[in-house]
């Protein structure tokens, strides 16, 4: 077997890696890392260690190109949507300068062409990724390896409720759960109760009976609204100087670096100079704004990264009368927002912008229906029997309650049947999708310590490991 493993060096990587690969003979491994200390060593023809910190920066400081195949055109016109994908994705990386087109362009036919030769060259048979790819280098191993049918596999995290799965599609994640979840629909369809395991059981009474936001927002400090420039940058300019102190002074005498400052900072003003209280009275349909740069839009929702897409299609789909409540993410920076963004949604008549740090409990609570890419305040709304509209792929694309969106019709469709109330889901039904969950998954180790589950980090990421193993053994490979 010839192998990429990218990711795995975030403390549990290691018994992660050596119970998935246990046993099996690698020709060539390729480990993606930011830091090897805890890599175990591994029984290979070939090892070649790579700086994830380098990658995706776009940099390949030791490669001597002379001898990389160069692109040809179809190979380029076969992957124009990842070129696409990438020329946003790489946004994330550009927080503390501007990256022109042709830098990101440039970086991107690297990537490309790199990969193209070593996965020709080293003849690798599958790859192996510690979550959904979305650091702009992953995303082209990612899509080559597909257009090339060699096998990938990464791992789902499903946070929400300490678990994971294994997928190899992230625009089809959550079938297997989905199959099951049918499954067991007809097996419960006689109404007899259906049991969870403690931990889902403690889930479900979270989800379903209690007002408070996901383990991963407590402790977070939100961005405060109608803060001046100079208390907004007076604490990241120290942090930038203790850090970063050549980039600190080479900005601080650029008239470029603040006039882009202060530009972001008018954007993000201007949502909440123009934000109102909601009427929770009238019908609406709720849509929370994703914190960006993520994978939960980039790659996730597809051509829906920009959310405005979203809300342009849900307006066309509503009957009048019918409101469109907007509301900010509360940690969401003046990156990947522009003031064309605001003044679009701003235009909508049926669109109202709500201040970022209205309750999100009390807005879901009283919508006729969440809508967004693949967020979290979707998946709550489903523990309160509310419909989710979702533009984006996840696991729970396929839960009771959700209507996919790809287009308008569908869209128009998902808004006409919920204002009809054809289809409601139950509490039970969300219990029965749970009860899938519980069966199609493995505990994962990165989620916080679940007293409910008596397993240690390193006992979890065993299983992890197990069942990417599982997963090579159906390739039928393992031979050099």
């Amino acid at each position: 077997m010839n192998i990429i493993l990218k990711g795995f060096d975030d403390g549990k990587g290691k018994p992660i890696i050596e119970t998935a690969l246990h046993g099996l003979k690698i020709g060539t491994c390729i480990s993606i890392l930011n830091d090897k200390k805890q890599w175990p060593e591994l029984a290979t023809q070939e090892h070649i260690w790579m700086s994830a910190k380098l990658l995706r920066a776009g940099q390949y400081p030791d490669v001597d190109w002379s001898q990389i195949t160069p692109l040809d055109e179809e190979l380029v016109q076969s992957m124009r949507n990842t070129e696409c994908v990438f020329l946003s994705m790489v946004e994330r990386y550009a927080r503390y300068t501007e990256m022109p087109y042709r830098e990101r362009l440039r970086q991107y036919f690297e990537h490309l062409r790199y990969w193209n030769h070593v996965l020709e060259t080293k003849r690798i048979n599958v790859l192996v990724m510690n979550t959904v790819p979305h650091q702009c280098y992953d995303i082209v191993i990612y899509d080559l390896c597909k257009k090339k049918n060699i096998p990938v596999h990464y791992i789902e995290r499903m946070v929400h409720f300490g678990v994971c799965t294994i997928e190899s599609d992230w625009e089809k994640a959550g079938e297997e759960i989905a199959e099951r979840y049918q499954e067991l629909r007809r097996q419960y369809a006689d109404g007899r109760d259906v049991p969870l395991s403690p931990s889902l059981e403690n889930y479900f009474k979270t989800y379903s009976e209690i007002d408070r936001g996901p383990w991963y927002m407590k402790g977070h400090k939100l961005i405060p609204e109608r803060k001046s420039f100079l208390q907004n940058w007076a604490a990241i300019a120290a942090r930038i100087l203790i850090h970063k102190p050549r980039y600190f002074f080479r900005s601080v005498f650029s008239p470029e670096f603040w006039q882009r400052k202060l530009d972001q900072h008018r954007t993000i003003r201007l949502y909440d100079r123009s934000t109102k209280l909601p009427d929770l009275t009238k019908p609406y349909i709720y849509v929370p704004l994703h914190l960006q740069p993520e994978a939960s839009t980039n790659p996730l929702g597809g051509v829906y990264t920009d959310q405005a897409l979203v809300v342009q299609m849900l307006s066309r789909s509503i009957p009048e009368g019918v409101q469109i409540y907007v509301k900010e993410h509360p940690w969401q920076s003046e990156l990947c927002r522009s003031s064309a963004f605001y003044e679009s949604l701003k235009e909508i008549p049926s669109v109202t912008l709500v201040p970022r740090h209205f309750d999100t409990f009390r807005l879901t609570h009283d919508a006729l229906a969440i809508a967004s890419v693949t967020g979290t305040a979707m998946l709550e709304g489903l523990f309160r029997c509310k419909p989710a509209i979702m533009f984006g792929h996840l696991y729970f694309q396929y839960a009771p309650g959700v209507f996919p969106v790809r287009n308008q019709e569908e869209c128009a469709s998902a808004v006409k049947t919920i204002l009809e109330r054809r289809t409601v889901h139950t509490l039970r039904d969300m219990r029965l999708f749970l009860m899938a969950i519980g069966e199609c998954t493995c505990p994962y180790a990165g989620s916080p310590d679940d007293p409910h589950i008596s397993l240690t980090k390193d006992e979890k990421a065993v299983l992890m490991g197990g069942a990417i193993a599982e997963r090579l053994k159906k390739l039928r490979v393992g031979n050099v």
